[in-house]
């Protein structure tokens, strides 16, 4: 009995040793076996020793382990926060800053619809994603929403974490990628010296409206709806700038200039902040002149203006020949 026993230990001794030989032993295919073998089939071996099959991570006897996945960005906000402007900020800078656009902004911020100019101490509405800022009105739905601002109505659903279809009046939303109505027109120079007080009586006539029709040179690359653009239908225009620049630019172009105003001549002013040009069409003889031009009445429209002698004051630049 007593020597059963020794032999018993001893055979399980040796299973042991066997098994953590086995467990330390180097199983890579030997050089020699590759060209009797055959190809390895590495996802067998795998399977059995553990390792990376493709994508996939095993541990022994197949077992998946799937890696943990450590997101080393900033989750992205749902909600819009509020900005206050500091001093030297413009709305391009801001928008820069957030990652959205000017418009973007202006279409978040009620306030800024008319006006792009902003001050320090405002408080701006940002949307924490490329799209815009709305508030719920009580007519509103997801379907009038998507429509109005041309995205998926799924995507603001989806966005703002919404548990019902029913919107609640005065409910903040952000609409992500969608598009705002575009902005009025900048104010005519009529407009901006009715507003400072500084105008004088003209003899004016509204001719056209709203942007045509025209003819004139094909040369022209101004926006529509300016003074500069309407003034370059009128003739060939082979310069560039801001209206109240087009004296010196015209002068360094090698064209003619001067004081006095005569038929045919660009009359170059700076009624407002960007400046101001017209077409002289006559000269009466009581040295008044008479011109046309656009966005001087309004945005867009033609009209044509009787100018005294002196009534431009210092505001007048001079004439193009």
């Amino acid at each position: 009995m007593r020597v059963h026993r020794y032999l018993t230990h001893a055979v399980v001794l040796a299973i042991a040793v066997a098994i953590s030989s086995y467990a330390s032993m180097d199983r890579h295919v030997p050089a020699y076996l590759t060209s009797r073998l055959g190809t390895v089939n590495a996802e067998a071996v795998v399977a059995g020793e553990g390792g990376m099959a493709g994508d996939v991570t095993l541990g022994r006897y197949s077992t998946i382990i799937k890696p943990v996945a450590i997101p080393t960005a900033a989750p992205v906000s749902h909600r819009p926060f509020t900005y206050t402007v500091q001093p030297g900020d413009s709305l391009a800078s801001i928008a820069s800053k957030f990652h959205v656009t000017v418009s973007q902004i202006r279409w978040s911020n009620s306030n800024l619809y008319s006006d792009d100019k902003v001050a320090t101490g405002d408080k701006l509405v940002i949307p924490p994603v490329p799209g815009l800022v709305v508030t719920v009105k009580a007519s509103d739905t997801l379907d009038a929403l998507g429509v109005k601002y041309q995205v998926d109505p799924q995507s603001i659903y989806d966005f703002n974490r919404l548990s019902s279809l029913q919107l609640v009046a005065g409910t903040v939303l952000v609409i992500p990628n969608g598009v705002g109505g575009a902005f009025p027109p900048p104010p005519s120079v009529y407009q901006l010296l009715m507003r400072s007080g500084v105008h004088s009586a003209y003899q004016v006539t509204v001719l056209n409206c709203c942007l045509g029709p025209y003819t004139g040179p094909p040369q022209n690359s101004f926006p529509r709806g300016w003074c500069t653009y309407y003034v370059a239908t009128k003739r060939l225009v082979t310069w560039t700038g801001d209206a109240g620049y087009w004296y010196q630019n015209a002068a360094a172009k090698g064209y003619a200039v001067g004081p006095t105003p005569k038929p045919g001549a660009i009359m170059v002013t700076w009624e407002s902040w960007a400046g101001h040009v017209a077409y002289v069409e006559s000269v009466n003889a009581d040295g008044s002149w008479v011109v046309t031009e656009m966005n001087w009445v309004a945005f867009g429209v033609i009209d044509q203006r009787t100018i005294k002698p002196g009534q431009l004051g210092r505001a007048l630049v001079g004439f193009i020949y």
